[in-house]
């Protein structure tokens, strides 16, 4: 039994958490996506096209790094689940901090002119100011969140979860009701949301430093934190980050089009949020299955591999059938009139969407297998041949963006595969 606000008691096992707990988070979750998902259907509907598209590069800033400190979250709930003095590691607190400060370095890089013009549309933009303070929220944030989780605090990081979600909603809903919005303003709602942590300042106090670390341990720190880092911030590249790179790296500015085309890419995404619970899951489900290889005539991961790519492309070519059949008009019903899109780029960003699920639990099984070089090369593979594609691209800038969003998933996945494979075929029960 748990505490009132969710922590298992002392002694208690915290890595055995009940189907309720598992319940909680999932339903938090989903409140929260539905939260973000209005907030931007509100935004959409109340800028232009040409402004939205420019809010959208700002959320994909904010999120992408945002992305990248996530992982922050699952360190810290790893050394706060060992806080019986095994860990070995720079401190939790140490790696939040050190992420803390390379986060708000990237961020700051947008303030500069032609950094601004480009994602912003204005070199003069204040925008980066914004999205500067939202990395330091967000480094505290997922350092409380983990370490919620790893007490085994399962309640209070529900709650945590929805109520930066919900706060960044409330916000805009009271500009939107007591001035009206633009793209400033919708900024400072969202930018608001990276400190709901406020709420759990009891608990920051575990998370922030307490003294001041040696120079070795604040070099272990940092590469601890820029490791975890590079990985969440590849992948949020081709997730999060996607509209901003086409922002950045196509040779026209968004415009109608683009604000329509990127107003279709966070209607496609929705399979994404069916991930997150299945992805929880991930990990320790490799981890068993590969321990019991030994006793399996047929390893089953390999016929997870298998089954499940098998899966993830069917799924995802009757999702793209769906997509260009109703898709456009989705997109007009979610987002208004002003917002057209053609049928075929709409499909391939839900074809996109399902194999972008499909690499995010080939991911988590590379995690699982103590693979963390294989993940940092697949998202590697698949952030740069995306870039790679929307700078030579020669076709118009919806097409791009469409085909780009599908590039990125598929060179992933094939990198991630053969090195699933091979980890497969290396099991135990290989050497018998």
């Amino acid at each position: 039994m748990s505490e009132p606000d969710g922590t298992l008691p002392a002694g208690s096992p915290r890595g055995h958490r009940g189907p309720s707990s598992v319940a909680r988070v999932g339903v938090a979750i989903a409140v929260a996506s539905a939260a973000g998902y209005a907030l931007l259907v509100l935004v959409g509907r109340s800028l232009t096209p040409a402004d939205f598209a420019l809010f959208v590069a700002f959320w994909g800033v904010l999120f992408g790094l945002g992305s990248s400190l996530s992982t922050v979250e699952q360190e810290t709930a790893r050394v706060a689940a060992s806080e019986d003095g095994q860990d070995t590691g720079p401190p939790a607190h140490a790696v939040a901090a050190a992420a803390a400060l390379l986060a708000t370095l990237v961020a700051a890089t947008t303030l500069l002119p032609a950094v601004a013009e480009r994602l912003y549309g204005d070199p003069d933009s204040r925008m980066g100011l914004l999205v500067t303070a939202a990395a330091l929220g967000f480094a505290v944030q997922f350092a409380v969140r983990g370490r919620l989780m790893g007490r085994g605090a399962v309640q209070s990081y529900g709650w945590l979860v929805v109520t930066e979600a919900v706060v960044r909603l409330v916000v805009l809903g009271v500009v939107i009701v007591a001035a009206g919005v633009d793209l400033w303003t919708a900024g400072v709602a969202v930018t608001i949301g990276s400190f709901a942590w406020l709420g759990w300042a009891h608990r920051a106090r575990g998370v922030l430093p307490r003294w001041s670390p040696s120079l070795r341990t604040w070099a272990a720190a940092a590469e601890r934190a820029a490791t975890l880092m590079l990985a969440a911030g590849l992948s949020a590249a081709i997730i999060t980050g996607y509209p901003t790179m086409v922002a950045a790296l196509t040779s026209e500015q968004p415009g109608a089009a683009g604000g329509a085309v990127f107003a279709a890419l966070t209607v496609s995404r929705v399979p994404l949020l069916l991930v997150s619970p299945v992805q929880a899951f991930t990990v320790p489900y490799v981890v068993r299955a590969q321990a019991q290889a030994t006793t399996s005539a047929v390893p089953p991961l390999q016929r997870g591999l298998l089954v499940g790519t098998a899966t993830a492309v069917a799924a995802g070519l009757l999702g793209g059938v769906v997509g260009h059949l109703a898709g456009p008009w989705v997109v007009r019903l979610v987002y208004g009139a002003a917002y057209e899109v053609s049928g075929l780029a709409v499909g391939l960003l839900v074809l996109s969407a399902f194999l972008l699920a499909w690499v995010l639990l080939l991911s988590a099984a590379l995690v699982a297998l103590s693979s963390h070089r294989g993940m940092i090369l697949m998202w590697a593979a698949g952030a740069g041949s995306t870039a790679g594609w929307l700078l030579i691209s020669p076709l118009p800038l919806v097409e791009t963006t469409a085909v780009g969003a599908l590039v990125g998933p598929c060179v992933a996945a094939a990198v991630a595969l053969p090195l699933l494979w091979g980890l497969v075929r290396r099991a135990p029960h290989r050497s018998r």
